[in-house]
C-alpha cells in the first residue's frame, strides 16, 4: 500500500540515512541531546543540508497527519515555561556537574517548588531543556547547559520573555487601531506604552543591548539565517578596488566585518544610531585597539539614522534584516532617504525572507517564514513581502530604481534582493 504516511516515513528514513553517514564522518554526536554533546555543529554539505530540510519537513507533515486535523487547531506553544526560566534565571542555578533537588533549586532561584516542577517538566518535553533522570532531581541537558553558560543564548531566551505579550495582545491591537503605525501593536499594548519597539528600546539602553545580543543568538540558533550566506552569496568580488559598501542599521558590525574580512579591497562602513555606534566603537577599541578600520579592524563606523537623508556616496547600501521591521510607508521613507547620495549604478541590497506562494516551499521553510511574518505583525505592524511587493515599494519611492533582482543562496532562509539606481540616467529628480 502506497499511503501518504508510508511515503513520508520512507522519505524520512532515506534522508536520515544521509545525515547519519554525514555525522559518522564528521561528528558522531552532532544529533545527540545528551548534556555533554556538542550544542551546535554546522553542516557543511549541500547534500546533508538538503537531507536535513527534507527530513524536518516530512516529520512535520507526518506528525500533522498522525495527530489529525483537530490537533492542528491547537496553539503552537505556550511561552510560560521559557518566560519563567528566563526571569528566575533557573538554568544558572542548576549545577553543571551534578543534579539538584527541586526543593534546593526552589530556594536558589526563588520560585515555589510546585510551580518550578511544572515549569521544568514542560521545558523537558517541549524545549529539551533540563533532565529529570531521578524523580525530584534536576540536571542539565545539552540545551540547558548552553543556556547556563552562553550569554547570547541567555539573551535569546530573555528575548522571548520580553516579546511574548506581543502575541497575546496582537488581535487586541487589530481591533483597537485602524492604522499601520509601529506604535499601534500588540507589543505596545503589552508594555502599556505609545512607543514603538525601537523607541521603547532607545529609551532603555540595557534592554537595547540585550536586544542586540538576542539578534546574534537568533542567527546562530537558526543557521539558515546566517550572514555567511550574504557574505558568500553576493558578488562582492565584482566591485572595483576601493568601492564603498555601507551596512545600514549594521549594529556592532558583525556582518560588515564578515564581508570586509573576505573582501579586503573594499571599504565597509557600518552605520547605526549614535548610541549603537558608541557601543560598537567601544567593543572595537577593546578588541582591536582602534575603531578606524586599521590594526585588524576592517570596518569603519558612522552614526546615522536611516530616516534622515544619506550623506555618504557609496557603491552598495546593505539593509540586512531591517525592512521587515517596518510598515510599507516607512520602508518607502527609508528608501527615499538614500536618493540624495545615490550615483548611477549604485546598488541597494536587502537580505530578507521572501514571502512565497502558499505551499510552494518545504514545510519547515515556509513555517519559519510565516512565523516571522506574523511576529512582525504582532511587534512592529510590519510584514514580510514577495518579489512583486518589493518592486512596488521601490517604484513608490522613485521611478529611478531599476528592476528587482532576487535570489536565495542554497540553504539560506533569506533572499538577496538587489536594485540598481538608474535615476541619473533617467534624469529623475526626487523629492524626499
Amino acid at each position: 500500500m502506497n499511503s501518504d504516511i508510508l511515503r513520508l516515513a520512507k522519505t524520512i528514513s532515506q534522508s536520515t540515512q544521509v545525515l547519519d553517514q554525514y555525522a559518522e564522518a564528521n561528528e558522531p554526536r552532532m544529533f545527540s541531546l545528551d548534556a555533554d554533546a556538542p550544542a551546535r555543529v554546522p553542516i557543511n554539505s549541500k547534500e546533508a543540508d538538503s537531507a536535513k530540510m527534507i527530513a524536518i519537513s516530512s516529520c512535520m507533515e507526518l506528525i500533522d497527519r498522525l495527530q489529525g486535523p483537530m490537533s492542528c487547531l491547537q496553539p503552537l506553544w505556550n511561552g510560560t515555561s521559557l518566560q519563567a526560566i528566563s526571569r528566575f534565571n533557573i538554568a544558572s542555578h542548576v549545577p553543571l556537574d551534578r543534579e539538584i533537588s527541586y526543593q534546593d533549586l526552589s530556594q536558589a532561584c526563588g520560585l515555589h517548588a510546585s510551580k518550578l516542577k511544572q515549569v521544568i517538566r514542560f521545558a523537558i518535553v517541549h524545549h529539551e531543556l533540563f533532565r529529570e533522570d531521578r524523580k525530584g532531581y534536576v540536571s542539565h541537558s545539552s540545551n540547558s547547559r548552553v543556556l547556563a553558560q552562553d550569554a547570547a543564548t541567555q539573551a535569546g531566551v530573555d528575548h522571548f520573555d520580553e516579546f511574548y505579550g506581543s502575541f497575546v495582545h496582537a488581535v487586541d491591537a487589530m481591533e483597537q487601531y485602524e492604522g499601520h503605525e509601529p506604535s499601534q501593536t500588540g507589543f505596545s499594548l503589552s508594555k502599556n506604552t505609545n512607543e514603538s519597539l525601537f523607541e521603547y528600546l532607545g529609551a532603555r539602553p540595557e534592554k537595547s543591548k540585550k536586544f542586540a545580543d538576542a539578534m546574534k543568538y537568533h542567527q546562530s540558533a537558526v543557521p539558515e539565517c546566517s550572514p555567511e550566506f550574504l557574505a558568500s552569496g553576493y558578488p562582492w568580488k565584482s566591485l572595483p578596488p576601493g568601492a564603498t559598501v555601507v551596512d545600514m542599521g549594521g549594529s556592532v558590525g558583525h556582518v560588515g566585518r564578515l564581508i570586509a574580512s573576505t573582501n579586503p579591497k573594499i571599504q565597509v562602513i557600518v552605520q547605526d544610531l549614535p548610541e549603537v555606534i558608541e557601543n560598537a566603537e567601544a567593543k572595537a577599541l577593546q578588541t582591536n585597539g582602534t575603531t578606524n578600520g586599521h590594526s585588524g579592524m576592517p570596518v569603519k563606523f558612522q552614526a546615522h539614522d536611516f530616516f534622515h537623508p544619506q550623506t555618504l556616496q557609496a557603491d552598495v547600501y546593505i539593509f540586512r534584516w531591517i525592512m521587515h521591521d517596518w510598515p510599507d510607508h516607512y520602508v518607502v521613507r527609508i528608501l527615499k532617504q538614500l536618493i540624495p547620495s545615490l550615483k548611477a549604478g549604485a546598488k541597494v541590497v536587502l537580505n530578507e525572507s521572501i514571502c512565497p506562494e502558499s505551499r510552494s516551499l518545504p514545510l519547515s521553510v515556509e513555517r519559519y517564514i510565516r512565523w516571522m511574518d506574523i511576529m512582525m505583525l504582532s511587534i512592529n505592524n510590519a510584514r514580510l513581502r514577495d518579489e512583486e511587493e518589493w518592486h512596488d515599494l521601490f517604484q513608490e519611492a522613485s521611478h529611478g530604481f531599476g528592476p528587482v533582482r532576487c535570489w536565495t543562496p542554497q540553504g539560506s532562509a533569506l533572499a538577496i534582493i538587489e536594485v540598481e539606481w538608474q535615476g541619473d540616467n533617467l534624469n529623475v529628480k526626487s523629492v524626499i
